[in-house]
């Protein structure tokens, strides 16, 4: 790492990962890029990670929390000692290729409209096969990993798309200190989704860089507890960033995707079914904190809702969801056909 002026932070998200982080941290200081430091910020670990950090990579800063704060206001917490003009998140979980950085970075430096960029994701264990490149954004607030499961050598044309990955992306530090980085009441998962919808309402653009290659040890499953943190931060993506008319344009197929998702909840069992009724009644306690940040994402959106319904998608890739295949692609005809004519009809009047 250069001694010059930081050009990029990049910021490791830890708790408990030493494992991960001694494979994690030999692959960023390989870079071909140099200008950057890394930062490692440690939620409350117990398995000596803040110890090896520090002793094996003096010159890395080490940000110490005291608290599990989640994915959220942990990253913050790093962002806050960053010195670079570009604000690198990686998970530790992860190796990166050695041009990694250098692809990540390379758009931002030729276009300053380009506010973030995403990587190639790929899976550690199955390096053949796509993990996202970047997310799909259903105009419901739902998420997937985009190109999940497909092979490495798809998904290689660079383009603009509606969020990034939180697992490995880039963005400008005046636009994050704009939009007022994560909002750590997601605490986890879906932060990336709202983080980039707010980005986007903010006029700038995210690009997918496939020549940025990271390779991660995701473990894709839904627990009950996820479910809770999946539903209750749609939610809050969706009553903080559109406005109340389009809100109610999207009420049909709001309602459409509670019965889609009490559906999941009922086919998993008793506690997923408790989770998502945990989600509706944290909304309603604290929906005046909710209309709060409500106001100030709105009062911040120089894109429209029509505009950014462009980078929204309409289909749910339910084999992501639905281990039966014949079910899978029942569900989806039945379902998406409905996604389709709503998305296209309400498009028009946004």
């Amino acid at each position: 790492m250069s001694g010059k002026e930081k050009f990029a932070s990049v910021v490791i998200l830890s708790y408990n990962s030493k494992e991960d982080l001694a494979e994690c941290i030999p692959s960023l200081i390989s870079q071909t890029y140099q200008d950057f430091e890394i930062i490692v910020v440690d939620n409350a670990s117990t398995d000596a990670s803040e110890e090896f950090v520090r002793i094996n990579y003096p010159e890395i800063k080490v940000v110490q929390t005291g608290k599990n704060l989640g994915y959220a206001a942990g990253n913050n917490a790093g962002f806050e000692v960053a010195e670079g003009e570009y604000i690198v998140i990686i998970n530790p979980d992860t190796v990166a290729d050695s041009k990694w950085l250098a692809e990540l970075i390379k758009p931002l430096e030729n276009d300053l409209t380009i506010a973030a960029t995403t990587s190639k994701i790929l899976m550690y264990y199955q390096n053949d096969k796509i993990n996202a490149c970047s997310t799909i954004n259903h105009y419901t607030g739902l998420t997937f990993c985009r190109g999940l499961n497909k092979p490495a050598c798809e998904f290689d044309n660079y383009q603009e798309v509606g969020a990034v990955a939180g697992c490995s992306f880039a963005i400008r530090r005046d636009m994050l200190k704009n939009i007022d980085g994560f909002d750590s009441e997601f605490f986890l998962y879906l932060e990336d989704t709202d983080l980039s919808w707010r980005v986007r309402f903010a006029g700038g653009k995210i690009m997918y860089a496939p020549g940025s290659i990271i390779f991660h040890k995701c473990k894709l499953s839904i627990p009950p507890w996820k479910e809770f943190y999946l539903e209750r931060n749609r939610y809050l993506i969706l009553l903080k960033n559109f406005s109340s008319r389009t809100l109610l344009l999207l009420l049909p197929a709001l309602i459409v995707t509670e019965i889609v998702t009490i559906g999941h909840a009922v086919l998993n069992g008793p506690k997923y079914i408790k989770s998502k009724l945990q989600a509706y009644l944290w909304v309603i306690k604290n929906i005046n904190e909710i209309l709060t940040k409500r106001h100030k994402t709105i009062c911040k959106k120089i894109t429209t809702d029509r505009e950014f319904f462009g980078l929204l998608d309409w289909k749910i890739p339910f084999e992501q969801v639905i281990k039966l295949p014949m079910m899978s692609k029942t569900v989806d005809i039945v379902f998406n056909s409905f996604y389709a004519f709503h998305m296209k009809l309400i498009s028009r009047i946004v």
